[in-house]
């Protein structure tokens, strides 16, 4: 295979219930494969292969044929890696969650881009993965799935195949709904917990600033107090909507605005040493791609935000 390629192999067992489907039909509708993946597979010769239940070695197979019970279907999705295009690999530290052949989860520092850009040509977080790929033997292409501001940290995915990125990024509304934060909002709550429902839309003239509009997209936020201190608290919350700054706008609204957000909270008396947005992505719960695992993962808190509760 030439070195500006990447494959995937997927075996698939067919299970009872799709005995008697097609190729085609196990492709869509269980590996959950486009049209266009299907044809990609369809160039190389050993792209789609089946191993029969009573048989050792796999055959080519056309994707009209039947498949039974306890056969075999192997898949391979090839992708070619443009190189002119690839991120430039940097040798900044990751800090890798999770790892398998479809997906990598990093723990993501606060105060660092996701991708490259002009002002950060070489230390986002994109140009890591890359570096670690290349270190590694590894030839992906980076994607993202979801985003993270520069100044919150915690949990992001990456996928390592275009088809697990499809997958994954069609999960995204439901991943949004079952990922938590962990925030360090000022002052002292009044309720324990709550949920702020107030549209948000966009500053006119302004490119980076969100603000609470009649005119806005529906955002909603839960929030519940984990501990209160003197004039700081942490709090933990989700989303049933993902808009731009939501968080720390929502919490800006009812007063309570994020430690060390130069953008929303900048009446804050005390920062207590913040120096950005006091918010980390701290669970995150997916389905792997493939073999449609109900996964759960979980983030330490960074020790700038760890400090102010005593938890370093």
């Amino acid at each position: 295979m030439p070195m500006n390629e990447s494959v995937r192999e997927i075996e698939y067992i067919i299970k009872t219930e799709e005995d008697g489907l097609t190729v085609r039909g196990i492709m869509v509708l269980a590996l959950k494969l486009s049209s266009r993946e299907i044809t990609r597979c369809k160039q190389f010769e050993d792209g789609v292969m089946l191993r029969n239940a009573k048989d050792n070695g796999y055959k080519p197979v056309w994707l009209k044929d039947t498949v039974r019970s306890g056969d075999v279907l192997k898949i391979k999705i090839y992708e070619d890696i443009d190189n002119s295009g690839d991120v430039i690999p940097s040798d900044d530290p990751i800090n890798i969650v999770y790892e398998d052949e479809d997906l990598i989860l990093l723990n993501k520092p606060g105060d660092m881009v996701v991708h490259p850009s002009y002002a950060h040509h070489l230390d986002s977080l994109s140009n890591a993965l890359a570096g670690y790929y290349k270190r590694t033997g590894q030839s992906h292409v980076v994607r993202t799935i979801g985003r993270l501001d520069r100044e919150t940290s915690g949990l992001l995915i990456f996928a390592k195949n275009r088809h697990a990125a499809a997958i994954l990024s069609n999960q995204k509304d439901n991943m949004s709904r079952r990922k938590e934060y962990l925030a360090i909002v000022s002052g002292v709550m009044e309720q324990e917990q709550g949920t702020i429902d107030a549209p948000i839309g966009q500053e006119e003239g302004v490119r980076m600033l969100r603000k609470v509009m009649e005119s806005g997209k529906q955002a909603i936020t839960h929030y519940r107090l984990i501990r209160q201190f003197d004039d700081y608290a942490l709090i933990r919350l989700h989303l049933d909507t993902g808009r731009t700054h939501q968080i720390r706008v929502h919490m800006s609204y009812i007063g309570h605005p994020l430690l060390g957000d130069n953008l929303y909270g900048k009446e804050i008396p005390d920062n207590h040493g913040m120096t950005r947005a006091a918010l980390h992505a701290a669970h995150l719960e997916f389905r792997q791609p493939i073999t449609g695992q109900d996964m759960s993962f979980d983030a330490d808190l960074p020790e700038d935000m760890a400090k102010l509760i005593g938890e370093l």
